[in-house]
């Protein structure tokens, strides 16, 4: 699969700029078809073959005015949000897609995702704090778009 050319029609790129004043971890979270289960999304070092998965994909530093590029797999979930933990340990929410629903799939609406200044943001919702330790959880209050 890994080498596989045609696996390459679903890795998708897409930036995480961080606009706040502050460093801040990242996790960008999507919602798998089929489960509704949300977690990190699966990432992976680029584009070109071989495919080769990151080992991490959640917790990733990010500081102020940097960005982190994201490579992923979108054939089986879709991009719904991205945590960001503070220095604090406080978990805030950007909202991202809300494309789709349970049935379908699609990659990235947006080249480029903004975290603005963190007064802006609201906290995240405790049934998701476990994707920022690269769990994946049932999470009641999605709806279906």
């Amino acid at each position: 699969m890994l080498c596989n050319p045609l696996w390459l029609v679903f890795l998708a790129e897409f930036q995480i700029v961080n606009e706040s004043q502050v460093g801040v971890w990242v996790t960008p979270i999507g919602m798998r078809e089929g489960s509704g289960e949300y977690g990190p999304l699966p990432m992976f070092h680029s584009r070109s073959l071989p495919a080769i998965p990151k080992l991490s994909n959640h917790d990733i530093w990010v500081g102020p005015g940097e960005s982190l590029t994201v490579v992923y797999d979108w054939d089986d979930i879709n991009f719904r949000h991205t945590l960001v933990r503070t220095e604090s340990g406080r978990v805030l929410i950007v909202d991202t897609d809300k494309m789709s629903n349970l049935h379908s799939c699609y990659g990235p609406q947006q080249e480029k995702y903004v975290i603005p200044p963190l007064a802006e943001l609201r906290q995240a919702s405790p049934e998701l704090l476990p994707c920022i330790k690269g769990e994946s959880v049932v999470y009641s209050k999605e709806v279906e778009y």
